[in-house]
């Protein structure tokens, strides 16, 4: 992490911020006060990237969603690292799907507008681009996302308890799959959906489950 930022920094295309995110609630993203001004030195620092110097507009195809366009103004200066030292998430997540080779990122819509900041940061340090597909969120009845911190119950880790959980995922994920499959094996279900797996079929919006 440290070597890629400081090839950004090498590159101009990240800075040193001292700015409190009381000092900028009033903007919808934080408007880059300290791109060009000096830090204030008895502050301690993070560091952020210049959105507007990198990749200009920033696109991608989305497997689901199709074609994703956005302009850097819109992005504002994402913190790469945080003012108590620690490695900020959209750094640490591109350089580390670059080490580990990921082709593919699979993950929640919610996760969609991280993705221009991993792009531009792809395209600075020289990273291949991964295929993206967002999936729609389930969520419950006050369509709140089934997630921990919404206090969503974790799953079983029994087998027999699991299969038809699994199940309803691959039914929420428009993949038909056979009434026969709702009681097999999590193996079985699993090596099914490897099978016959297809995104085209997945709905884009939310699906609710209670």
């Amino acid at each position: 992490y440290a070597l890629a930022l400081e090839r950004l920094v090498a590159q101009g295309l990240a800075y040193p911020c001292s700015c409190s995110r009381q000092q900028w609630r009033e903007h919808a993203v934080y408007p880059g006060w300290c791109r060009t001004r000096p830090c204030e030195p008895d502050r301690p620092l993070a560091w952020r990237l210049r959105s507007d110097l990198g990749l200009n507009p920033v696109a991608w195809h989305d497997r689901l969603f199709g074609e994703q366009r956005f302009v850097p103004a819109e992005l504002g200066d994402v913190v790469l690292k945080r003012k108590d030292g620690l490695w900020a998430y959209q750094l640490a997540v591109t350089v580390d799907d670059a080490a580990q080779g990921i082709s593919d990122v699979v993950r929640g819509h919610d996760l969609l507008d991280n993705t221009p900041w991993q792009r531009q940061l792809q395209h600075a340090l020289g990273l291949p681009e991964p295929r993206y597909l967002h999936l729609p969120l389930i969520v419950n009845a006050s369509g709140q996302k089934l997630s921990k911190q919404n206090l969503a119950p974790a799953l079983p880790v029994v087998d027999a308890a699991v299969r038809p959980l699994l199940y309803q995922a691959l039914v929420a994920l428009d993949q038909k799959p056979p009434v026969t499959l709702r009681l097999a094996t999590v193996q079985e279900q699993l090596t099914w959906a490897i099978r016959h797996w297809q995104p085209q079929r997945i709905r884009r919006q939310a699906q609710r489950r209670e």
